[in-house]
């Protein structure tokens, strides 16, 4: 039995806390608070003990019908820099801060410790946001590219459990998408080194949330900081070990100005040596200065701590000044350096200088400036050498992860780099690497910016980073264009041509692609453009325009015996072929690319041969060879982790499910498509699942279809408005729909649907003539199944 109110409130507490989510009867919790002794009225002293504790613990106590249930919240994302362990003072500005609600703003010059009342204060609020705490650090007044508020929003929206493939590409979707993620939701949201006209779509404005700002700049609302007081000052230096006299420490806090940046490094190297010296080296020729303005103390400290560095130190410095991005690896250091630079970053760390956070480094912004203003042209040489190393380890990862990867550039991949021994150890270190990256391409010289941005676009293609593939590409073009750099702007014309054609923006792809062609270098480059060139005409249904790039693209192929690149377009010849309908020799390039993909190892494009594979025997008729080879496809699709891919061929096979007339297997497999397609943002796959859903469930065949013409005529997806118009015209009997669709199949040559068309106007017209040629275009093109239902209406005509 539970003693004092807090001691029942207690027990009260750990009996629901020991049941999560689980209701607990009245009777047992009565039983933990009071034991054997409850009081007269245990209901109503139990109803009073809940009001209490409901006040006192985050989580939610709801109550049931036999009892009370503590619904347990799951931990939102935490995004927040550690807090900083010498914190000292600001207890009046946390108090009036810790009040207010909706926006705050923290601002002052450089170096007043902005971030970190920031940080300390979003710590303590913690337990009141407890669906997440997000963190960006917008870079606005640093020397490398700021973060835009799309790069931003994307951290957010994949921190609040939104897939990479969902995130939207447009700034408008994501900050919809941003507030429907919080709704309901009480998050905090902190934006350092903020600018006002980034700020507003990063707020979270839904009531309960709560933004922290920082900046330079005035700000609305703004609490304005200023310098350390002299009992803080003293407490910080205290915090840190620095001796003396209390005259030698007020002197020091003196010559900083009182900011805490400039005491920072003050105290740690203070702290090495006889406080006097450095107050006297602090000093230099200013012993008659009274007054000491902020950026005056702050240098004063950068200098006389670098001063006290070893040479190698002092060179490591400088260089970590030079790489555009926030923080920095060792290895990626090492090559900065041209050799192992840890206990050279140690001495730097140790002086204040360099943080180390986890295993990354990172300088001040301000310490930043100062390391690059010292750089001389020699460290110069040590950015490109990094820039020259992430080249050819992006290069390295991206081939472990997709190996038919091939670069339209010719970079020099000679030289030092990290090998890495499976897809799950290159895509860890893409991850961590990747705003990096990304920074590097915008600020990199040439080559290495267009570079770089080859050596990622198959990467950013398939993660599908949407926002970051316009920077990339639009940098590398930009850098390419005043170099001079023919392959480097075929290369970023390239890249912006895949972005388009993953957007469904057909025209706007085959533009970038033909610019790219006037550029391409190599007979390889031109037989990779010209093969995308093609897989848009056949998306668009343009089947003509496709086979003269797919056989141009092949033919180039051969002549420079690029295996890989052969089997890749005998698979998109197969898919022209099938839409012509001339499905024998669609199955037997699909199956020529297949083999050949597997026998290379290329195993994301044996299972896409597999999938348009299963759609050529499912047109032939043969469904068990089609159902066979399209689960092996979902299989191959589901290990390589290729979302887009397996939209496609979840597609296929709900729809060789409905063909067979298993209805719940095909059900299972159109929404399971649904979920893939609209997370990897893949309009062609769910115009493909409507038209499969239009026959698994006949009741609403027109909205389905109706949907998928609708949906394809907005993509400019030919093949597939025309298989969905001929189910709508069957669903809605439409002669005039049905008799569009046959013009278009005969203007487009798109013959894989002819004799199902035909058939769909004869069961509307009623009309022998017409079912007879269904039959015969259908044998023409050994459409088995097509070809016995044209029989069997024939009979049901008594012809």
């Amino acid at each position: 039995m539970a003693g004092t109110q807090e001691g029942k409130l207690r027990a009260l507490h750990r009996a629901l806390a020991a049941h999560p989510n689980q209701p607990v009867l009245f009777a047992d919790l009565i039983r933990e608070v009071w034991g054997d002794q409850p009081p007269a009225g245990p209901l109503p002293a139990l109803r009073t003990l809940i009001k209490r504790l409901r006040r006192s613990v985050p989580d939610e106590i709801v109550t049931d019908a036999s009892g009370y249930r503590l619904k347990v919240r799951t931990p939102g994302p935490c995004q927040l820099p550690a807090d900083l362990p010498d914190f000292v003072g600001r207890e009046q500005e946390l108090e009036r801060l810790e009040r207010q609600e909706g926006v705050i703003a923290i601002t002052g010059p450089p170096g007043v410790g902005k971030t970190a009342l920031a940080v300390r204060l979003a710590h303590r609020l913690r337990e009141r946001y407890f669906d997440g705490q997000l963190y960006v650090n917008l870079r606005a007044f640093a020397s490398g590219p700021p973060v835009t508020p799309e790069q931003a929003l994307s951290g957010f929206l994949k921190a609040l459990g939104v897939p990479q493939a969902a995130i939207p590409a447009t700034l408008d979707a994501q900050v919809e998408l941003y507030k429907k993620k919080l709704d309901g939701k009480r998050v905090l949201v902190v934006l350092d080194n903020a600018v006002e006209d980034v700020i507003e779509p990063l707020l979270p404005n839904q009531e309960g949330c709560l933004a922290i700002l920082t900046s330079r700049h005035d700000l609305p609302g703004q609490l304005r900081l200023d310098v350390l007081g002299d009992d803080a000052a003293h407490e910080l230096l205290t915090s840190m070990r620095v001796g003396g006299t209390a005259d030698e420490r007020k002197e020091l806090v003196r010559l900083c100005a009182h900011l805490p940046l400039a005491l920072r490094i003050a105290g740690a190297n203070a702290v090495h040596g006889h406080i006097e010296d450095y107050l006297d080296e602090l000093r230099g020729d200013r012993l008659d200065v009274l007054e000491i303005d902020g950026d005056t103390a702050v240098r004063a400290t950068f200098e006389l701590s670098y001063r006290a560095l070893t040479s190698e130190a002092k060179r490591v410095f400088r260089l970590l000044g030079l790489p555009p991005g926030a923080d920095i690896g060792l290895e990626a250091a090492t090559a900065l350096a041209g050799r192992d630079p840890e206990p050279q970053l140690d001495e730097l760390v140790t002086a204040g200088l360099v943080d180390h956070v986890g295993v990354r480094y990172q300088l001040h912004d301000l310490i930043r400036l100062f390391a690059a203003d010292a750089a001389d042209d020699d460290d110069q040489a040590g950015l490109l050498a990094m820039y020259a190393w992430y080249l050819r380890t992006a290069h390295n990862a991206v081939l472990q992860i997709v190996p038919e990867t091939s670069l339209v550039t010719e970079p020099d991949l000679d030289g030092p780099s990290l090998a890495f021994a499976d897809r799950d150890e290159a895509g860890a270190w893409l991850e961590e690497e990747h705003s990096n990256l990304v920074a590097a391409v915008v600020a990199a010289p040439s080559p290495y910016a267009q570079q770089l941005a080859d050596a990622l676009r198959i990467y950013l293609h398939i993660g599908r980073f949407e926002i970051d593939k316009a920077v990339v590409f639009r940098a590398g073009l930009r850098t390419a264009r005043a170099a001079g750099d023919l392959a480097g702007q075929g290369a970023a014309l390239y890249g912006l041509g895949m972005s388009a054609w993953t957007r469904g923006e057909y025209r706007d792809a085959l533009d970038h692609y033909a610019e790219a062609l006037k550029f391409a270098p190599t007979p390889f480059a031109v037989a990779s453009l010209r093969n995308a060139c093609g897989i848009v005409y056949a998306e668009m249904g343009e089947t003509r325009q496709a086979d003269e790039c797919f056989e141009e693209s092949l033919r180039i192929r051969r002549e420079i015996g690029d295996e890989r690149g052969i089997g890749s377009v005998l698979m998109n010849l197969g898919i022209s072929s099938g839409t012509r309908g001339d499905l024998r020799r669609a199955a037997e390039y699909m199956a020529e690319g297949k083999d050949r993909s597997i026998r290379l190892g290329l195993y994301n494009q044996a299972a896409i041969a597999l999938d348009n594979l299963s759609v050529a025997y499912f047109e032939l008729g043969e469904l068990d060879k089609a159902l066979a080879t399209s689960l092996e496809s979902v299989q191959m699709h589901t290990s390589q982790d290729q979302q887009r891919a397996l939209a496609n061929a979840l597609a296929s096979l709900a729809r060789i499910h409905a063909e067979r007339g298993e209805i719940a297997e095909g059900l299972a497999a159109a929404h399971k498509c649904f979920e893939v397609a609209r997370e990897a943002e893949h309009p062609k796959a769910r115009i493909d699942c409507l038209v499969a859903m239009a026959v698994l469930e006949p009741e609403k065949a027109a909205d389905h279809a109706g949907d998928a013409v609708e949906l394809g005529r907005k993509i400019g997806y030919g093949p597939g408005v025309i298989t969905a118009s001929i189910l709508l015209a069957q669903a809605t009997a439409s002669v005039e729909l049905i008799d569009e669709v046959l013009t278009t199949i005969h203007e487009t040559d798109s013959m894989m649907d002819h004799s199902r068309a035909l058939l769909v106007r004869a069961r509307i017209t009623r009309s022998i003539d017409t079912a007879r040629e269904a039959l015969a275009s259908a044998e023409q093109r050994s459409q088995a199944k097509v070809a016995s239902d044209a029989r069997s209406f024939l009979v049901t005509l008594g012809a």
